[in-house]
């Protein structure tokens, strides 16, 4: 079970596959792990064609939990995730985010572009949240910090209309609300990378929930404004249902990965 230390922080992260073949990293949302990968069906579906690399986001998972938002800004987690793949032995690597995974994957595709050999970016677009750049609360954060995970996860199963699954819901439990939230506030300041979308010229995939009201707009303008993009919209997701149900999104996943190839930097 590797961790590396990244600015301090322990950064926890995995490796498996086929060692011979092209790297794949896999970086999940905000409250979501490592194990998320795995519980809906996208490492059994990669595993025997990539080396993949799966890494708990700071705060999350396996990870260090640090409590300020200055914590989690952008660069943080830019950084984290070039020390993973040094610490992995990769040069370069297909880079897949959701949501949080996917903002930071934008922001890796403008600082470190030479560590991309293509973007995956799901349920998000690069226009951020905020025009202050400023850690800000939301109605998540602030429900964190007054009732815990507990309360968290009473809302969530509220929203979505039934009782999450024992092992996420475990997962959750064993969460540090208190940096969850400190991680929220700092994506909910978000600036995004606005006028310089056009610079990512990277080989993208982006896709979105066509119900996910917040990011699926976006996410299509995006891909229009990025040379080398093209988006896949999924009829009828929300925001979660578009992680949730690989089989959906796999098959467009596989025919970008064959219109590129597998070669990568490693």
């Amino acid at each position: 079970m590797p961790f590396i230390s990244s600015n301090g922080v322990s950064i926890h992260y995995e490796i498996e596959g086929d060692d011979s073949a092209a790297s794949l990293l896999l970086h999940h949302g905000w409250t979501s792990d490592i194990e998320a990968w795995r519980d809906f069906g996208y490492v059994a579906a990669l595993r025997d064609r990539f080396r993949l690399i799966l890494m708990d986001a700071r705060g999350h998972g396996l990870s260090e939990a640090p409590v300020s938002p200055d914590d989690y800004t952008p660069d943080r987690f830019v950084e984290d995730v070039e020390a993973v793949l040094d610490a992995a032995g990769s040069g370069s690597v297909t880079f897949w985010g959701y949501s949080m995974g996917a903002a930071i994957g934008f922001e890796l595709a403008l600082t470190s572009p030479d560590r991309l050999d293509r973007l995956i970016a799901g349920g998000m677009h690069p226009y951020g949240s905020s025009a202050t750049g400023r850690p800000q609360k939301t109605s998540a954060t602030v429900l964190l910090c007054k009732r815990g995970m507990e309360g968290f996860i009473e809302e969530r199963e509220r929203a979505l209309g039934g009782r999450l699954v024992s092992k996420l819901r475990s997962r959750l439990l064993a969460a540090d609300a208190a940096a969850l939230s400190a991680a929220g506030e700092a994506w909910a300041g978000w600036k995004g990378i606005g006028e310089r979308v056009g610079e990512i010229d990277v080989d993208a995939l982006l896709y979105a929930g066509a119900a996910d009201s917040r990011f699926h707009d976006g996410a299509s303008r995006a891909a229009v404004e990025m040379p080398n993009a093209r988006f896949v919209s999924l009829p009828g997701m929300s925001h979660d249902a578009a992680f949730a149900s690989s089989p959906t999104i796999l098959p467009s996943i596989h025919a970008f990965l064959d219109d590129f190839g597998d070669d990568s930097g490693d």
